[in-house]
Formats: structure tokens, C-alpha cells, sequence
């Protein structure tokens, strides 16, 4: 058990590496592209468009983050098909928890390990999703560029 903690410990720490740098990747793209948030014409029909793309984005980030965990579960032997290690993955990752499948015994403590991670990255796409619609409205009624 103390080694099935350790690799879900590795790969919590994997999926919000990959998590964060997606988040990065935004507010790089945001920085670069501010200027389009604040030209008059149509700066508020922007921000739906804006908001859309930080989204799909971050649904990447979750997807790549479900894919890591259903590699995982095969690596360690508690699945044999791709097809069921990413569902059973994404069934865990955003918490569903059919029940449906199990892993093999000795691998059942990632499951939760894996809900957790779901958990806390949802959260902080959230966070960030919300952050950024405040400082995209705050550009757009500036009129003008400024420093995200």
C-alpha cells in the first residue's frame, strides 16, 4: 500500500505539472493577445470567445491528465484494454464513480487517489476560469491593454 500512495503521490504531482502548464500556456496566449480584449468594437462579444477557448483548452489539460492516469492503471497491471483503463480513469477523475469496474486488488487505493486529483484540478480550472473572465472584463471596460 505504502507503494501504491507513492506512485499516486508521482502522478497527483504529473497531472498538476500538466495542469499548471496548460494554465500557463492561457495566460501567455492572453498577454500576448490583450490588445484584441480591448478595442472597442466588439470587445464584449469577444469575451464569450475568449472565455470558450480558456475552456476547451483546459478540458486538454483534463483529458491528458485522465489519459496519465489510465496509462498508469495499465503500467501497474490493474487494467489489460486501453478503452477500460480511460474509462474507469475518467470515471474516477471527475468523481462519477460508477462502480461498475474494478481494478485489480492491490491497485484500489489509486482509484481514490485519482478521484482526488480530479477534484483538485477542477477546482483550480475553476479558480483560474474565473480569475481570467475578471481580468478580460476589466481589460474590455479599460479599453485598454494592460498587464494581466
Amino acid at each position: 500500500m505504502v507503494g501504491e500512495l507513492g506512485l499516486g503521490a508521482a502522478v497527483i504531482a504529473t497531472s498538476i505539472i500538466v495542469q499548471t502548464g496548460f494554465i500557463g500556456a492561457i495566460v501567455y496566449g492572453f498577454e500576448h493577445y490583450s490588445r484584441w480584449f480591448s478595442k472597442s468594437r466588439g470587445r464584449y462579444a469577444r469575451l464569450p470567445v475568449g472565455l470558450a477557448i480558456a475552456a476547451l483548452w483546459l478540458m486538454a489539460a483534463h483529458g491528458a491528465s485522465i489519459w496519465l492516469w489510465a496509462g498508469t492503471f495499465i503500467a501497474v497491471g490493474a487494467f489489460e484494454e486501453v478503452e477500460t483503463a480511460v474509462y474507469y480513469a475518467a470515471v474516477c477523475y471527475t468523481t462519477l464513480g460508477f462502480g461498475d469496474i474494478f481494478p485489480e486488488r492491490g491497485w484500489r487505493v489509486l482509484s481514490g487517489l485519482c478521484a482526488a486529483n480530479g477534484f483538485l484540478t477542477f477546482g483550480i480550472s475553476t479558480a483560474f476560469l474565473v480569475e481570467l473572465l475578471q481580468r478580460m472584463w476589466s481589460v474590455a471596460n479599460d479599453g485598454a491593454a494592460r498587464r494581466w
